[in-house]
């Protein structure tokens, strides 16, 4: 009886090995980038349903408000004067990198009605620094993300 292992079967473990390494590797980045664009979606998503409520908000209240961007605070709120009614904070996996608007500040003003003349569009970064455009159309009030 022979003890140990030839050389031949520790070359044919190790390629087995370095295969089942190598599959499970692009298997973690496919997931990473699939989980990042689920969650750039979400955010997307949120930031439309975050306009679209404060619209309701101020229409079933009969009051204008204003939804402030913060991007160095990574967040959005309904303001009513000085007093936050609602906000919406970003994680780090994404970042609020850009508000172009027509107004310098760059909110968004919402009349009692739920309406706003106020054209916008919020740009999302992802952790792989893909741009996500969410924007609003003047005139219509139509939020919707840009593909």
């Amino acid at each position: 009886m022979r003890r140990g292992f030839t050389l031949i079967e520790i070359i044919l473990v190790l390629i087995i090995m370095s295969i089942i390494v190598g599959c499970s590797f692009m298997s973690v980045n496919y997931y990473k980038t699939i989980k990042n664009k689920t969650d750039a979606d979400y955010y997307c998503n949120a930031v439309v349903s975050f306009i679209n409520n404060s619209k309701m908000h101020c229409r079933e209240n009969s009051c204008s408000a204003t939804v402030v961007f913060d991007i160095g605070r990574n967040e959005m709120r309904l303001n009513k004067g000085f007093i936050t009614i609602s906000e919406m904070k970003f994680k780090d996996k994404i970042t609020l990198y850009e508000v172009n608007g027509r107004r310098s500040n760059k909110d968004i003003i919402i009349d009692k009605t739920g309406y706003s003349n106020d054209g916008f569009t919020v740009v999302l970064r992802d952790n792989n620094l893909i741009r996500h455009e969410i924007s609003m159309r003047v005139g219509t009030g139509y939020v919707k993300v840009k593909k």
